[in-house]
């Protein structure tokens, strides 16, 4: 695979960006949300008069709307506006829209063009990176979806000055696993409160670079891509359950709690590594107050996650801090017990 293209910059850059890949499109649409029309277009445009002629594509906010009904009104109205095989589609948003609009683009007439410019901090150092498009199915996350690199993905932090409090400390719960599963020292940065918006552009960029490794050397997750897993087994089956209620940087530093509990009945980390790994979350995350009720919800879940084989759980476990490993098989009751572990706390 080609390496994939990421600039952090400020937005005002991005036409040069476009004009060095040397390349005209038909036409272009920029795929937004509701919010991201009324926060980041202005934005986008004020700084790009050039896309000015950009054919606008508008869906409502929320994980709710990453579903094939709603691919398919994007591909009819691509169709209906005359989108050929060389158009180009820019997903300004968050990790629904940069998903959802990768899934669309990579899809139609067997793939189009894309940019992704993540406008929310869990888009800029996850979701807008690794090649992975994806719609969500009967409630469970990113069923269906393809491997399929944008042109590149531009960030500019201004855009997150855009968010609210809630949706910008989402996009710590990635964070805080790059630093779990391959940075102690990045891990020990987010522990510095004080300085945490001054330290952003470096967090960033740590972040990226540690998915980027990740995914350069194991593009379709048959390795040691699976550590980006870390918290997102027990992570998705809480945001499915939970769907609309919990966000995604939520529901997986729930998972990463889980998942290390599960790391410390391994006998991979300490006790003191478990703790670190709780005082961490709950330093950003007020705890999810997960119901008795839900654990046979939540394990039917974990059952149908596509990272299992052969019908048995497959989970990336941590070996320390800043360090992780693959392909840990665990029975039905052992992850029963990390679900109640976390409720109980």
């Amino acid at each position: 695979m080609t390496n994939p293209i990421y600039h952090i910059d400020s937005i005002a850059s991005f036409e040069n960006r476009i004009n060095k890949l040397g390349k005209t499109w038909t036409n272009i649409y920029i795929l937004v949300d509701e919010n991201t029309k009324k926060h980041c277009y202005p934005l986008l445009l004020d700084a790009n008069p050039f896309l000015e002629v950009a054919n606008l594509l508008v869906l409502d906010a929320g994980e709710d709307y990453k579903t094939l009904e709603i691919c398919d009104s994007l591909w009819s109205s691509l169709i209906d506006t005359g989108a050929d095989r060389k158009s180009l589609i820019i997903n300004l948003g968050g990790g629904v829209i940069t998903d959802m609009g990768g899934f669309v683009a990579s899809t139609f007439k067997r793939g189009i063009d894309f940019i992704h410019i993540p406008t929310t901090l869990l888009g800029q150092v996850d979701a807008a990176f690794g090649g992975k498009t994806g719609v969500n199915l009967e409630y469970s996350k990113n069923q269906v979806g393809t491997f399929a690199h944008p042109l590149f993905t531009f960030i500019d932090s201004q855009f997150l000055r855009t968010l609210p409090e809630r949706e910008l400390l989402s996009g710590l719960g990635e964070v805080v696993k790059y630093g779990l599963i391959a940075d102690k020292s990045l891990f020990e940065l987010l522990k510095d409160k004080e300085n945490l918006i001054q330290n952003l552009d470096s967090i960033i960029a740590t972040s990226i670079k540690i998915k980027e490794g990740y995914v350069l050397n194991d593009f379709k997750e048959s390795g040691d891509r699976k550590k980006l897993n870390f918290g997102h087994s027990v992570g998705h089956a809480i945001e499915s359950c939970y769907m609309g209620e919990v966000l995604h940087g939520e529901a997986i530093s729930a998972g990463m709690i889980c998942e290390s509990y599960l790391s410390f009945t391994e006998k991979l980390i300490s006790q003191e590594d478990l703790n670190q790994v709780i005082e961490m979350v709950f330093s950003f995350f007020s705890k999810i107050e997960l119901e008795e009720k839900m654990m046979e919800p939540l394990i039917n879940e974990l059952k149908a996650d596509k990272k299992n084989e052969n019908g048995v759980m497959n989970f990336t476990l941590i070996n320390g801090i800043g360090e992780s490993s693959i392909n840990h098989f665990l029975g039905e009751e052992k992850v029963k017990e990390s679900l109640m572990f976390y409720l109980n706390l």
